[in-house]
């Protein structure tokens, strides 16, 4: 039996539109739960809305989609489990440890347990040196770290992220690859964003082609680079 029967999302006869123009449609596609998971295709292919759209953050569209077996409109776990990362994060102008306080907060996290937590996401982001500096300070790479420490430490283990790696140098683009491998080896689902080949060879379990707003079936990685 597998482990993870219900897929964790799951779409059907899915249509999607800006001001009336097409950006996305899809029969059906299911993306499991537990792997790293390749968007990749032409700028304008629809990778990006897809992403936005399975964390509910642009809508309304025709079809269903499901998390973890629920439909998405008002989906309480979608919205306690899934953190959408741009590929430009934004932070707020204080310091590093005041952006993980604000975002604990907003959780309801309170007192020992929010520091817990700040604590251990600085940790496995390797980003405790940073706690004090404030966020305009902070580089490409270091930005995006933090905003991964963000979603970790209120309890986001579905990561969606646009272009990850995207315009950093080549130091802080190996250090985040290492990271988001360990981040997959820990469980947590990868979606993500992107154009770099070696980027999708060494991370993605499964591609998902996207042409022309249209997601193919995924594929093994392997068999992508064929």
């Amino acid at each position: 039996m597998p482990l993870n029967p219900t897929p964790l999302f799951e779409l059907e006869r899915l249509h999607f539109a800006y001001s009336r123009r097409p950006v996305l449609n899809c029969q059906r596609l299911e993306l499991p739960a537990g792997q790293a998971i390749a968007f990749v295709g032409p700028n304008g292919s629809g990778k990006t809305t897809l992403l936005k759209l399975l964390n509910g953050l642009v809508g309304p569209y025709q079809g269903t989609v499901r998390f973890a077996g629920r439909p998405l409109p008002g989906n309480a776990e979608l919205r306690r489990r899934s953190v959408y990362v741009h590929q430009h994060p934004v932070l707020f102008a204080g310091t590093v440890r005041s952006n993980l306080v604000y975002a604990l907060k907003l959780k309801k996290f309170r007192g020992r347990e929010l520091e817990e937590r700040l604590q251990s996401a600085a940790q496995r982001l390797g980003i405790l040196e940073l706690l004090d500096r404030t966020a305009p300070h902070l580089s490409g790479g270091e930005t995006q770290r933090v905003a991964l420490a963000r979603a970790l430490a209120i309890g986001a283990d579905v990561l969606l992220l646009d272009e990850p790696t995207s315009s950093m140098d080549r130091a802080s683009d190996l250090a985040l690859r290492d990271i988001l491998i360990t981040l997959k080896k820990d469980g947590l689902s990868l979606l993500f964003s992107a154009h770099d080949d070696s980027l999708v060879a060494g991370l993605a379990d499964l591609v998902c082609l996207f042409d022309q707003g249209k997601p193919e079936p995924l594929v093994p990685a392997g068999e992508h680079y064929r």
